[in-house]
């Protein structure tokens, strides 16, 4: 069981991009490691969102600090936490940096031979199977509808167990500060043999005192051969269900990426992804619809480059846009350690 007991701790550290995480200190049954990322990214053209941009280069680069630690109790016994911040960049017209790191991961927990058990913030049972199609740079979408499907959740408590070596199940129940404001999921990706690996999840909350209920439902499909990676999910749901008017009532996601790898560390990727909102009176919102494209060179496993062309395809009348969607070259330069 050593495998589940680790795998909360091991999967935010790969969601963070820091599998090259350095073991700074082992002693007495007790690991304790640091790892990150410093990215440049690079958005030229158009603003990623498919806003106008104004300038020559909208900089999203980013800096993320990571650090976790296992310690073991007992043979069946093991007690594990992870914290990461990130910091972004500042104005470049006043050449501002930005001082602040905001807090992404910050949790606890016990691995048992049963599971592990997490508390803290943390991503939600949903998560793992939005995260199926997320290979891209702008991927990832079908996590974005409500908080009790979503990542980097605050008072969230989470069971993370692997059977089999085949199936991982994640249950979670999100213990809000505010009044009638609570919300659980439960989700579950089973691995077969051929590289086929399918998951399904279900999340639900409360929206506050005397408010409606939001909920969601997301599955997802995905195929591995050697070099060749596929994926596809789809989410659907309710936003709230007492919406009135032009609010915001249901809403349904699709998302499909896939990868190649070629030798000598150059792979290709493409994605698609196409998200609606609907109101309570009809009104339709596409909130998401674009085409990527990346080709990715990895130098080695701590420095990789990458080039992405976003299509993006919102239209001024469908979307909060004022126009319709600016396409988005990003070039970016990433270094994990």
């Amino acid at each position: 069981m050593k495998k589940a007991v680790l795998a909360s701790a091991v999967f935010a550290a790969m969601v963070s991009g820091s599998a090259m995480a350095a073991e700074v200190y082992s002693k007495d049954g007790t690991t304790l490691k640091i790892g990150g990322r410093a990215e440049f990214r690079g958005d030229f053209q158009g603003q990623a969102s498919g806003k106008e941009l104004e300038g020559t280069m909208d900089n999203k680069s980013r800096v993320r600090l990571n650090v976790g630690g296992e310690t073991q109790i007992s043979d069946n016994l093991t007690g594990f936490g992870f914290y990461e911040a990130e910091q972004t960049v500042g104005n470049s017209a006043g050449n501002d940096g930005n001082k602040e790191f905001k807090q992404r991961y910050m949790y606890a927990g016990i691995g048992t031979q049963f599971g592990d058990f997490s508390f803290g913030k943390q991503d939600t049972a949903n998560v793992q199977v939005s995260k199926m199609t997320d290979i891209g740079t702008h991927t990832n979408t079908n996590k974005d509808f409500i908080a009790a499907g979503d990542e980097q959740v605050n008072n969230a408590i989470v069971y993370t167990g692997n059977f089999m070596d085949a199936l991982t199940v994640q249950a979670d129940v999100v213990a809000s500060d505010a009044k009638d404001n609570n919300s659980y999921g439960i989700s579950g990706i089973y691995e077969l043999p051929i590289g086929l690996g399918i998951g399904l999840g279900y999340s639900a909350g409360d929206l506050g005192e005397n408010a409606g209920k939001s909920n969601q439902f997301i599955g997802g499909l995905s195929y591995a051969m050697g070099p060749f990676y596929i994926a596809g999910s789809y989410t659907q749901g309710d936003l709230d269900d007492k919406a009135t008017g032009t609010d915001g009532k249901e809403f349904t996601g699709t998302e499909i990426a896939g990868h190649y790898k070629f030798d000598g560390g150059f792979r290709i990727i493409a994605a698609y992804a196409k998200s609606e909102e609907k109101a309570e009176n009809g009104d339709k919102t596409n909130t998401n619809d674009f085409i990527e494209l990346t080709g990715r060179y990895d130098f080695n496993k701590s420095i990789r480059a990458y080039a992405t062309y976003k299509f993006n395809n919102l239209k001024a009348d469908s979307s909060t846009l004022a126009e319709d969607a600016d396409n988005s070259l990003r070039l970016g330069l990433r270094y994990n350690f």
